[in-house]
Order: structure tokens, then sequence, then C-alpha cells
């Protein structure tokens, strides 16, 4: 990935602006659909949108304001981040809540790399900083989401089974899948996984979050565990959606618009203190979402960052760890040590 994507789009401005006028009636839409209000009505049916294009639209959009100027790139940032933002808060499905994700990383790591820079404008900066700020308590969670798919999952438990039986299964697989227990008990489990999940999350508990497994008991370690899980051990459905693994990328997004808040108050600190010492006085809202400690600093890769997902210190390890670069005005000199020093 590139440190300062918006360089990089103003580079490319002759490339990108022939993609635009390629796909210009969907650049058109886009431009429409950002002023629009948002309701999802995916809620519990097997029904999404094409996620492909429409992230493709966002990323054109985004990349051919910059080609223009800062100034256009800026606006066209703003109003995209925003309104993914407002999706992110109000998803009910979880492709839709994945989908926003996806749009809100592509924007806060052009911000970092914008913050970065040791020429942006204050104004920029300004701008930037007030629509970084951390997610909240809602935007976080993925409770709809995932009772989205719950949901899905009931309405089509029995029509799965009966394809089953109906594909010549052996006898034994036949019998399972006609058996009501198992299907009511199934149920039972994922949703106490879930509750459990979903309690882990609120409390801040992103490196203990509960493990499927331990609730559903597939895959199937031992004999007892075709017993408790005929439904996917035997019959071979598809497990339901593992809460960690889309509730770890929500808190993925939440680092990344820590790290560059902390690029933003540390650029606008006062000139008398050092970078170790800004980052110390940013408070605990900037604080690693994974470790509920201050980020971490890599002087000689010119590097903010926070553990990321394992909840280990990689030395900013680019996929590892969530990274964001230290803005250009404190490498002259470079902090010492690797670690903030208020830890």
């Amino acid at each position: 990935k590139h440190s300062d994507p918006a360089a990089q789009f103003r580079s490319q401005s002759t490339s990108i602006r022939t993609w635009v006028e390629r796909a210009n009636v969907s650049m058109l839409r886009y431009k429409q659909w950002l002023k629009m209000p948002f309701e999802d009505w995916g809620y519990g049916e097997a029904l999404s949108p094409n996620c492909s294009p429409i992230l493709d639209a966002h990323r054109l959009y985004i990349a051919d304001g910059f080609t223009q100027d800062i100034e256009v790139g800026v606006d066209r940032l703003e109003a995209d981040f925003n309104m993914w933002r407002t999706i992110l808060g109000h998803a009910k499905t979880l492709r839709i809540k994945m989908l926003a994700v996806d749009a809100m990383t592509d924007d806060v790591t052009i911000m970092s790399g914008l913050l970065a820079r040791p020429d942006i404008d204050e104004r920029f900066v300004a701008r930037l900083a007030k629509i970084v700020h951390p997610l909240d308590q809602v935007e976080q969670s993925v409770r709809w989401p995932m009772q989205s798919q719950f949901m899905m999952a009931t309405k089509m438990l029995d029509r799965s089974l009966k394809q089953s039986v109906n594909d010549s299964q052996p006898l034994y697989v036949s019998i399972a899948s006609l058996m009501p227990l198992p299907k009511q008990h199934r149920f039972n489990r994922y949703a106490d996984y879930y509750e459990a999940s979903s309690k882990a999350a609120s409390e801040g508990r992103h490196g203990t979050m509960p493990k499927l497994s331990a609730y559903v008991r597939t895959p199937a370690d031992s004999s007892i565990d075709y017993l408790m899980n005929p439904i996917e051990n035997i019959v071979g459905l598809e497990s339901l959606p593992t809460w960690e693994t889309y509730s770890l990328r929500v808190i993925q997004l939440d680092a990344r618009l820590r790290l560059a808040g902390l690029q933003a108050w540390v650029r606008r600190g006062p000139q008398e203190y050092d970078l170790l010492t800004r980052m110390a006085k940013a408070g605990q809202t900037l604080y690693d979402p994974f470790t509920g400690l201050p980020m971490l600093v890599n002087p000689k890769k010119a590097l903010l960052y926070s553990v990321g997902p394992d909840g280990k210190d990689d030395d900013a390890h680019p996929v590892l760890d969530v990274v964001a670069p230290i803005p250009s005005i404190f490498m002259a000199g470079g902090p010492d040590g690797k670690r903030n020093s208020s830890r």
C-alpha cells in the first residue's frame, strides 16, 4: 500500500480520468446516492446489493477528486466518509456492515496519508480532525447483522435439510436431518455464543472473544461432538458466521481512526513538546482499542501503530499490526525509543 494514496492518485491522473469517462453512469449514480437517506432493508432476508461495483464507484469517486486538486479531494472525502459512517451505524445486515467497513478503511487510509504530509494546509488538518473520531458503541456493534444472519438461518434450515435428504445421502445422514431436537439445540447454542460475544464486545474484551467451537462443537474434535451437533458435523450444513471475525474487522477500523486522530492531534499540539509528549497528552480516547493502552511508536519505520487483532506487538508489521505514518514534521530529529513513554 502507498503511504500517501492521494499523491498517488495525482501521479496517475491520466489513467484515472480515462476510467472515470468509461464509468460516467456509475459515477453519476454514486454522487446522487451520497445525498440520499439510508435504510438497510435486508434484515433477515437473503438479499444484498452487489458490493463490488459500489466499492469500485466509491474508490473512483475519491481518486477523481484528488486528480483535480486537494480541495476537491478533501470535499469528496468528507462527504463520502460521513455517508459511510452513517451506514456503519445503521446497518442491519452483515454485508452492508462490512461494505461500510471497507469503504471507511479506504477513506481513513487516504486521510492518514494526508495527515502525514509536512506541508498540508492547517485548514485541511482541522477538517480531517473533526471526522476521524473513534467509533461509538452503535457503530462498533455487529449485533444487528449477526441477529439478521441468525434469522436467515432459521428460515432456511428446513429447506437445506430437505435438500440434504433428497441428495441420496446415507441413511444416518437422513435420520440426523429429520430429528427436531438437534435443530433446536443448534440454535440455542448459537444464541448463547452470540450473547456471550456481544457482552465481550460491549465490555471491550476484543482479545478474549468467545470461540464458536466452545459453544457449537464444530468442527468435531471427538465422537461426542457428532452427537452434540449432528446438523453441521454429520449432515454437513455450513456453520453460521463467527462473531469475532467480523467484530475484529470493525475494531481494526476503529484503530485506524484513532491513529489518524492521533496524527491530527500531534500536529496541532504545542510546538515546544516532542512527539511522545504530545501523544501522552492525547488522552484515552486515542488509545489502542485492542489493549486499552497508548499507541506504539517505531521511529526507524516512521510509524505509529496499534498491536492489531492478535494483541501482540509485532514491531509495526504492516499486516499484523495496524499502522499509520508519523507526520513528517517530527522525523528530522526522531523520538527516542520505540514505545510511548506513558506506557
